[in-house]
């Protein structure tokens, strides 16, 4: 099966538009889902390539944290010229660029999917070190289904230096999280071999959003929008969204 890994622009033009972020190493492809399912319901989505990836793993070792953080504040600027609501949704990194957004842009509303703002002590404690005498491990994605897993488009090695990257880039984003006012839902997987439960939890401590939910997935792994329980996740957001819209 050939998948589409380039960025996209979906949906109508004259409504509310939604900045659809993707993960580490990833690709837009894998954001896709939800923004098909909203872009059904008059949502027009916007899904960009962050710098460092679409390329190789060496051209994403040497990309910074700040490179990323203006890649999507331009990005929903630029939506933010054509539309009168921008919101966003990120995955893993896009999650946690999703949560600079919101803390730095008034979007009108988050959808957080899997965001590590904390990978944990060892990885936080290791990777800096490690990332400068070891450049890459090998990758395989956090998918549970197996097809999925297989067709999944990205890269097959992570960078150690861009792990080390995300680590910086999740301690910033704590520091703003009181800044984020703007309604949100965060989307986890409990079986995430990636990401703790407890990052859940940690942003819903720092955000100052009255408007804040978790709903937790049984079954995926990481990569939520194309695993065993993506189209639950397609449903949420396009429910949340829409919501939004009407309320």
């Amino acid at each position: 099966m050939t998948v589409d890994s380039g960025p996209f622009d979906l949906g109508e033009r004259d409504g509310a538009a939604v900045l659809c972020i993707h993960g580490l190493t990833g690709t837009p492809y894998e954001v896709r889902p939800p923004a098909e399912a909203l872009a059904r319901r008059g949502f027009r989505c916007v899904g960009p390539v962050l710098p460092g990836h679409g390329q190789t793993p060496l051209a994403l070792a040497r990309t910074r944290r700040a490179e990323w953080t203006e890649a999507v504040l331009n990005a929903w600027d630029a939506l933010s010229t054509q539309h009168e609501r921008v919101y966003v949704l990120g995955l893993s990194l896009g999650g946690v660029l999703a949560l600079r957004v919101g803390a730095r842009r008034p979007v009108a509303g988050l959808v957080v999917l899997a965001a590590p703002l904390d990978l944990g002590p060892l990885i936080r404690l290791t990777v800096p070190w490690l990332s400068r005498v070891v450049r890459f491990v090998p990758k395989t994605p956090a998918i549970e289904d197996a097809a999925a897993r297989a067709r999944h488009p990205g890269y097959d090695r992570m960078p150690l230096r861009a792990v080390a990257e995300l680590i910086r880039l999740g301690r910033e984003v704590r520091a703003e999280l009181g800044s984020v006012t703007a309604p949100i839902r965060l989307i986890f997987s409990e079986r995430d071999p990636t990401v703790r439960p407890a990052n859940a939890e940690l942003i819903l401590r720092g955000i100052a959003s009255a408007d804040r939910e978790v709903r937790w997935l049984a079954r995926s792994q990481h990569v939520l929008p194309v695993d065993v329980e993506g189209r639950e996740v397609s449903n949420l957001v396009a429910d949340f969204l829409s919501g939004q819209e009407t309320a």
